[in-house]
């Protein structure tokens, strides 16, 4: 069963199980009808602080729940998008085809996509200035050294803050169904929000 809590105290836990937190992101980001009424019906929502906004926390695939420590829009979308990509991720090859297509956008020159373009080169290549006694390289090596197309998918979703429109073609396929695509008109989703 979902349910909205705060460990801290300073907050009353929600009666609603996170339904008000959902429905606010929901209004706030373009998730499409069918991802909406798949992540309110199949994934339980717990978040510790809701009128916090630091961020992080997780997805338990075993649960079929998403944990946020806060109220940040960033860590819901990018938990809710693990939680959409964890079965999807094994159709089709989609897992491998998503590597591939961040492969290619890590090397994207339109600055439109220089955002998300950076995200995938960290992904890609790693970064050599952070440090990582636990990798061969002595640095973070990045995702694609290990094959974690899971963190690529959901990093990439939070980065964009649901905005697909700062995704190229070749990548927007893998979220379709998650995010709606905006017209070019539309203002960002971010631009409304009170926090990122």
């Amino acid at each position: 069963m979902e349910r909205l809590f705060n460990r801290i105290g300073t907050v009353p836990p929600s009666r609603d199980g996170g339904a008000a937190y959902r429905a606010e992101l929901f209004a706030r980001f373009p998730f499409t009808p069918e991802a909406q009424r798949w992540l309110a019906g199949e994934i339980a929502l717990e978040i510790h602080d809701v009128h916090a906004t630091g961020g992080g926390g997780y997805w338990h695939p075993d649960r079929r729940r998403v944990e946020l420590f806060t109220g940040q829009y960033e860590a819901a979308i990018h938990e809710y998008a693990h939680a959409w990509w964890h079965d999807r991720r094994l159709e089709n090859d989609a897992a491998v085809r998503l590597m591939v297509a961040v492969v290619h956008l890590s090397e994207e020159t339109d600055p439109v996509f220089a955002p998300t373009a950076a995200l995938a080169h960290h992904y890609v290549y790693g970064i050599r200035e952070q440090a990582d006694p636990n990798s061969p390289t002595g640095y973070w090596r990045g995702m694609l050294a290990d094959g974690n197309d899971w963190e690529m998918y959901a990093g990439l979703a939070s980065g964009c803050m649901a905005d697909i429109r700062l995704l190229p073609p070749y990548v927007r396929p893998f979220y379709a169904d998650l995010f709606l695509l905006l017209p070019p008109e539309a203002p960002a989703p971010l631009a409304g929000a009170p926090h990122r």
